[in-house]
């Protein structure tokens, strides 16, 4: 697996080009930075669905073009999916109950009052109900792809 989290393309990066690394009769998917709408576009056979949102494009390709450091890559959405990690911030200065999550999520990581989770497939909404019977005070969540900033 790659080191680091993907981001969405640079708005710079030619989505005529990106068609060119669609297999025929394939859908690609392109992380992208800008656009309100997914933008679909075909040519000799080739379809490519340019969006913003990541976990739009998880849904419908089976491949997703992202920049990775300063170059542009197509992973498989397993291995994008497999990055999935639910960011919570918590309303405490310290987690006495944080070991019953860890029960249920054993790779969680804890700095401070933030806690890292990985989900993989699963939804965030498992987790969080898991935070609320432990009587975590969730002040903030998001959903990050490897740890890092998502671009």
């Amino acid at each position: 697996m790659l080191p680091g989290a993907p981001s969405r393309l640079h708005s710079s990066f030619p989505l005529r080009r990106a068609l060119g690394l669609v297999h025929p009769g394939d859908l690609l998917g392109a992380w992208v930075r800008v656009g309100r709408w997914p933008l679909s576009l075909r040519a000799d056979g080739r379809a490519l669905l340019a969006s913003p949102d990541l976990g739009y494009l998880l849904r419908r390709c089976g491949r997703v073009l992202v920049r990775h450091g300063h170059r542009a890559v197509v992973l498989n959405a397993d291995r994008l999916i497999a990055w999935r990690t639910l960011q919570i911030v918590v309303g405490a200065p310290f987690l006495p109950r944080v070991q019953e999550l860890r029960a249920i999520y054993p790779d969680l990581r804890v700095r401070g009052s933030r806690i890292a989770l990985p989900l993989g497939l699963d939804g965030a909404e498992p987790a969080l109900a898991a935070c609320a019977a432990a009587r975590l005070p969730v002040r903030a969540t998001w959903i990050d792809y490897g740890g890092g900033g998502s671009g």
